[in-house]
């Protein structure tokens, strides 16, 4: 049954199955855009702002430095800090006198920010994967790919650690 509907200001007939296309299209439209709003607020759910200092990084776009002179957590053994060099978000960790271990600060299993190391362990604030303090390897899922590590250079003349992005 094809009825019409006769609109008030230009006496136009417009048939019921046009206008009811017309209302499908509009809400699936209206549905797909809080879709993605949702998408979107879910996705920064799981960003973490970067809560600690750090000196930003100098340097190349894949080196970033840090003076420890002023990283007081790295001044000794076992300290760490939460830092962004060039947009990356690092844990750097210092695991002896002179050696250091940088660790991405987002989880391989959905990016979402990881908390500082404690107990040898640093997790997941979205999912609760567990990775290794001493090299990034995961202890516990749902991630099943350890945390990317960067290369350090720590030059004890001038208190300065080179953290390669690459």
């Amino acid at each position: 049954m094809n009825t019409t509907t006769t609109t008030q200001h230009n006496q136009e007939q417009i048939p019921d199955t046009e206008r009811r296309d017309f209302l499908t299209q509009a809400a699936s439209m209206l549905g797909l855009a809080v879709s993605a709003g949702t998408i979107v607020s879910l996705v920064n759910a799981c960003e973490q702002p970067n809560t600690t200092g750090g000196s930003g990084g100098s340097g190349s776009s894949s080196t970033g430095t840090l003076d420890l002179a002023s990283e007081t957590a790295l001044q000794s053994v076992g300290g760490a800090i939460r830092t962004t060099i060039n947009r990356a978000q690092i844990i750097v960790i210092r695991t002896s006198q002179t050696q250091f271990l940088a660790l991405a600060a987002l989880c391989t299993h959905a990016g979402c920010g990881v908390g500082m190391p404690a107990n040898g362990v640093i997790e997941c604030r979205c999912h609760g994967s567990r990775f290794s303090a001493a090299d990034g390897s995961v202890l516990n899922g749902p991630a099943v790919m350890p945390l990317r590590s960067y290369r350090t250079t720590f030059n004890s003349m001038t208190n300065i650690l080179t953290i390669n992005l690459a």
